[in-house]
Order: C-alpha cells, then structure tokens, then sequence
C-alpha cells in the first residue's frame, strides 16, 4: 500500500530543503517517490529538477481549458526517477492561497494521480497557519503520518504547536515526530528538546547548520546528489529510514500560556483593560445605525444582502448594475426582477420600467477567481462598460468577494481617478456577510445617495418618496398613484427611493422639503432617518396608506406642512365620490354576505372599510401574531373585534372559521378551511393607494359569481 506522508513546518525554516534532500534520498533506495509542494513560493522541488521552475497546477488550471488538461503538464521527473509536483499560488495581497491548495488537489485528483503506481507521496506543506486550504493533507484520505521541521526558535516552535493542534483536530495518531534544523542559536537545543518532552513527540532527526545547503541550492541540486559522501547525507539516509520504518505519536498541544512558559520562561498574566473614550466615542459614530430588521434582533436571514442590494440598484434608471459574483448568483437575482414584473402584469400593475431590461453585468467570478483574486476580472469589466459609455456604476459584491478579501473599493478608486465624470457606488454586501435581503436594501438606498447626491437649495413643496418595496408588482402603480394625487395639491417628488426611480433624481435627494414615508417598515424609517442625520432632511409624520381613511391622514398632513389643504380638502371628496362609484356593484352584488378576516398587520383598516363599502358582514376578524411574517413594527391599535392568534392557536382558529363558515376569508395565507368557503387573498404588503380596496372588492365578485363546485368534480360524480 503507498504510504503518504506530510512535511509541515513554519516559512522558511528549511522543510522544502529537508523534503527535497528526503525524497532524493528515498529515491536512491529505489522509493518511486512524488513530491508536491504546497507552498505559493513553488520552490519545493527545484532541487530534484536541476533548479528549474515548473508549471504549477494553479497556473495551468488558470490557462487551460478543462477538456485540454492533462497530468502530465503538472508532473515533472526528477532525481532518480522521483516525481514533482507544486500546487503553486496567487500573488501576495491577493486571492486566497488556502483555496488553491484546495483546488490543486481537485484538479490533481480528476487528472487521475490516484491512478499512478507510487510507493509514497510526500506533501511539502508550509505551516504558519494550519487554515483549511492548507490543512488539507492532514485529512485522513491524505497523509498518514505527519513530520515537523522545526528549529529553537519561539515563532518556529509556537508553529509547529500549531500544526500538531492542527492534526489532533483530525486523527492524533499520526505524528511521526520532529525534525530539528538547527540555526545555529544558543541553547537552541534545549529548547527543541524541552518541546520535545512537553508534547511527548520525539526528535527524529537532527541537521546543523551548515554551507552544503546553500552550495547545494546554488547548484540546482539536494546535498544528497551533490555532496553523497557528506555526514548530511547520512543523516537524511538515516531520516529516510526512519520514514519508511518509523512508529506514530499521539498528538498533544501546548496551550499558549503553556508554551511561553516553557520557551520563553515567563509567566503570561492578562494584561489591564484601558479605556480610550475618545476612540470608543469616534468609532461608535462611525457605526452605521441604518440596520434592517432581522440585524436589530439577531433574527434568521431573510434573503442575502447581496440580492437586496441588487434589487435596488436594478431598479434605478440610468445606472449599470455591476455584480461581482458568480454567474449563478447573478441569474439567481437578475430572475427577481423578471418575476416582479410578471407579477405585476398578471396582476393589472404598472410593470417596472428598469426591470423590463436591467443594465446589469456580472464579473462571472469562477474558481480561479477565488485563487487568483477577482480585482482583475473586476477591473476589466468596469473598463469595458466604461469603454461602451457607461457612467454611473454600483458594484455589489457576494459571497466570494468577501470570503477571499478582493480591494473592490480600490478597483473603483482607480477607476474614478482613471476616467474624471465616473462615479461608483460600491456596496460591500458579500452575499449575507451584510444582512438580509433587507439589510441590502437599505445600504442600496444609503450608498447610492452618498454617491450620487448633490447639496443645493430647498426646493419648496418637495418631498423624497421614500420606502419604495421594489420585489412588490404593486411598487410601480403605488408610486405613480402617490405622485399624481401629490401632484393634483401641488406638490412635486423630488425622489424615489432607494429604487423604483432615476439616477439623475438622486442627485437632488438633499434638497427636498421633506420625506414622505411610502410605508411604516423599519427599512423606510431607517433611510429616513439617514437622510436627516447626513443632509437634514425632515420626515412627516403620517406615512402613505392604503384607503379612503389612509390617505386622508397622510395626504392632509402633506398638504398642511406646505400650506395646500384646501386642495387637499377638496381633492379628498372627489376621491371619496369616486371610491363610492367604484363600490356600486360591490355593494348590489355583495350587500348580505358574510366575511372572515386574518391579517399579519396591524394595518387594517382599508380591509375593513372595503368590507363595509360593499356591504360584507365581518363574522370574525384575527390578527396572526407571527412576527417573522412582516417587518412593519408599526403601533397601529387595532379594531375592535380582532382577535390576536399565537401560532398555538391557529387550529382551534381554524375550526372557527369552518363552523362560522362566512362566504369569503379574507386571509393572506392559504387556509385549510372548507374548500366551499371562497378564499381572498390579502397582500403582504398593501397597496398604497386609495382605492386599494376596489381590486379586493373585484376578487370578492369574481369567487361569488364562480361556480361553488368545481365542474370535474361533477363529473368525476357522475362516472
């Protein structure tokens, strides 16, 4: 059976030189032996191949097409017939070399290296941080025995602790022993030894300092080619031995203390905390308090900041969406806008104009990526879409991004300071690093106005619309509602936001008058109060709502903050004579029948208002109190007659509503009631407009003038 061993040790200590001189030495035993260093210096097995530099697997992984890959591009033949191989890495500062270990043994294993005949594999594998990329050959199915190189040192002997902590996390029985490469220092000895005794892993094999190696590295060759009479060689003949026959020891760590103690000969106390006022003060300013919901109680993600994010800026003409994601991500979020749209259409809604085609592109992040760093292919694509005439950019980063650190804010400096007249929003969402979907919403909403908005003087009777719910199909029927009655009092939107608008509005957010509220969400609340603290931007009180009664509160307080009430009077009964039209077939059709109602709002009353209109008696009407249903913290005091209904009531609510058996339930969820009681469907999200009510009304008809049994039902009966 081939035995697989791994050489782990702290950068620069000397193991790529133990490793190379122990293959070489194996190899002259007659050892079909593969080296694989596991180091982004790629420098393990340049003694066994004359000093050459060897394609690594990264790299060809990186430049050649999958069904052109072949393992012998990646094995080189070395010194007595030895194998070589190198993982390779990125370039310092970018990228995750972690992966690339990772992913060169994938690479490694789908070219068929399991399939070559070998008697041991030997892993040369650096050991500073045994993070999960590079403690992949302390995996089971890798290495069975681990050896350590280490010297006097703290720093040499706190890694080898580290990598022996590393392999106890895995199986503890494989710890070959250590491998002391001396530098030479005083009492080094007895530091290694003392080591040696604490963890109960013996020293194996001992190697001075000496000019061989260097003269041997020079050469392009291992001691044991160049120098094969020397007392070096011997050592590692003697090591190569040991390799092949040598016993396992159990695994046992210092704790930190422990260790500096023993090395060091200090006790470790904990140091005093100190305040630092000032610097606490500074930094808890520069906290964002513009947090969503689920952040602010610690709740489970809904959705990932990154789709949140991009549902925003998509939505939002005259900018170029770009997101440095993989692709799937990207058609994963791109798709929310298709369905948006679709929603709305079926539903009779205006259809978001900006998700008909969203100017978005994707820097299609791939695994190499994630190696290699996505700075580049970023770059690239911001200088294409440049080069095509775009102008104003939000970039939103997912999760890969952020896992392998890529400087995208730097990428967007550059390119601002390349090409004078860009702007670029970067909004650092790394999937759900963020927040929820929500949470992306809001930093949307917050990133773009920091980037695109300009100070100016106020402009009277203005206001910014804010809280737009972009993913509603109502979303773009609500806003041209809400601006056509602002509009017939004589006030103008200055702003939609976060989404649902145009770029070129974002610039004059600061100079509105006041903020109008489309909702009474948290999300709408926290942008609010974002735009107050960063340009002194006043919110009204009253937000916009659904109903006769609704908009009377809010379109009143609008029109009293900016001198226009009698407008408003006067606009409010014709609005009130219309909704009366609207509900004259309603009414004659619906006068006498009987309703049952559940909400998971407290906002209610253009349900009830509606019912009333058309002449529906309300038998029972509950609220859920299911929290995770609705963000809307709102303090609204509900009707008389509603009953508030736990989870742990809902069957026995349920059955109350079968044994009252009303001709429609009003419910936003599918109930499991008796199929012959017609169920309409209430919105999550209610539409902001006064005559909200009329489209339930429609839906009410429609179920009463259907059919109560279903004609296959009949015929099914007849058969």
């Amino acid at each position: 059976m081939s035995r697989k061993i791994a050489v782990y040790g702290k950068g620069g200590i000397g193991k790529s030189t133990v490793s190379a001189n122990l293959t070489a030495a194996l190899s002259e035993r007659g050892v079909k032996v593969m080296q694989i260093g596991c180091d982004p210096k790629h420098d393990s097995t340049r003694a066994l191949i004359g000093g050459r530099v060897q394609n690594t697997v990264l790299e060809y992984l990186k430049t050649t097409q999958p069904n052109e890959r072949k393992l012998g591009d990646v094995v080189t033949a070395g010194y007595r017939g030895c194998l070589c191989v190198e993982a390779g890495g990125p370039e310092p500062g970018v990228g995750c070399a972690g992966r690339g270990i990772i992913s060169a043994f994938e690479l490694l294993d789908q070219l068929g290296i399991g399939a070559v005949p070998l008697d041991l594999t030997l892993y040369d594998v650096l050991g500073d941080v045994v993070c999960g990329g590079f403690a992949v050959p302390l995996r089971d199915n890798y290495a069975d025995t681990v050896y350590i190189v280490t010297s006097g040192e703290y720093m040499a002997i706190y890694a080898a602790n580290n990598i022996i902590r590393g392999v106890a996390n895995y199986n503890p029985d494989r710890i070959g022993g250590i491998i002391f490469n001396s530098r030479g220092d005083p009492e080094e000895e007895e530091r290694v030894e003392a080591f040696s005794q604490a963890v109960g892993i013996p020293i194996i094999a001992r190697f001075a300092r000496s000019n061989l190696f260097m003269s041997a590295e020079q050469a392009g060759k291992t001691v044991v080619e160049l120098y094969p009479d020397s007392p070096l060689t011997a050592s590692f003949r003697t090591l190569a031995e040991q390799v092949l026959t040598g016993t396992r020891h159990t695994a046992h760590f210092l704790s930190e203390t422990e260790l500096e103690h023993l090395i060091l000969g200090r006790q470790v106390t904990n140091v005093p905390v100190i305040r630092l006022a000032a610097a606490e003060a500074a930094a808890a300013q520069a906290r964002t308090p513009y947090s969503s919901r689920n952040s602010v109680f610690d709740e489970p993600l809904n959705g990932c900041a990154f789709s949140g994010a991009a549902s925003v800026c998509t939505s939002v003409a005259g900018l170029t969406t770009l997101l440095h994601a993989p692709r799937s991500c990207a058609q994963f979020t791109i798709q929310l806008d298709g369905n948006c749209n679709r929603g709305a259409v079926q539903r009779g809604y205006e259809v978001m104009p900006a998700y008909a085609d969203p100017d978005t592109v994707c820097t299609d992040m791939r695994e190499q990526d994630l190696i290699f760093g996505g700075a580049r292919p970023l770059t690239a694509r911001l200088e294409e879409e440049i080069a095509r005439g775009r102008r104003n950019f939000a970039i939103i980063t997912a999760c890969p991004p952020g896992i392998i650190g890529d400087d995208v804010r730097a990428v967007a400096t550059t390119a601002m300071r390349d090409h004078p007249g860009i702007r670029v929003a970067v909004l650092d969402e790394d999937g759900n690093a963020a927040g929820d979907f929500m949470q992306g919403v809001i930093d949307a909403g917050v990133g773009l106005v920091r980037t695109f908005a300009e100070r100016g003087p106020t402009r009277p009777a203005c206001v910014n619309l804010v809280g737009t719910k972009t993913m509603s199909s109502s979303c773009q029927s609500e806003v041209l509602e809400v601006t056509a009655l602002l509009t017939k009092i004589g006030v103008t939107v200055n702003c939609v936001l976060p989404g649902a608008g145009d770029l070129a509005a974002f610039r004059r957010v600061p100079q509105a008058s006041a903020n109008l509220m489309l909702n009474g969400d948290i999300f709408t609340r926290k942008l609010c109060q974002f735009l107050k603290d960063e340009y002194g931007v006043p919110t009204l009180t009253e937000h916009v709502r659904a109903g006769i009664a609704g908009t009377a509160d809010w379109l009143r307080e609008t029109a009293a903050q900016f001198d226009r009430s009698t407008a408003a009077d006067a606009l409010m009964t014709e609005v009130q004579r219309h909704y009366a039209e609207l509900m004259t077939e309603a009414r004659s059709r619906l006068a006498g029948r009987t309703c049952c109602i559940i909400t998971i709002s407290r906002e209610v009353d253009w349900i009830t208002e509606t019912a009333a209109a058309a002449g529906l008696q309300v038998r029972k009407a509950y609220l859920l109190d299911r929290p995770e249903y609705t963000s809307d913290l709102s303090s609204f005091a509900l009707p008389a007659g509603f009953e508030v209904i736990g989870a742990d009531r809902t069957p026995a609510m349920l059955a109350e509503i079968d044994a009252l058996h009303p001709d429609i339930l009003i419910t936003p969820i599918r109930a499991q009631v008796d199929s012959r009681i017609y169920q309409s469907r209430l919105p999550t999200a209610p539409p902001a407009a006064p005559y909200a009510g009329r489209l339930l009304a429609e839906d009410w008809l429609r179920g009463m003038l259907a059919p109560q049994e279903e004609g296959w039902r009949q015929d099914a009966a007849e058969l």
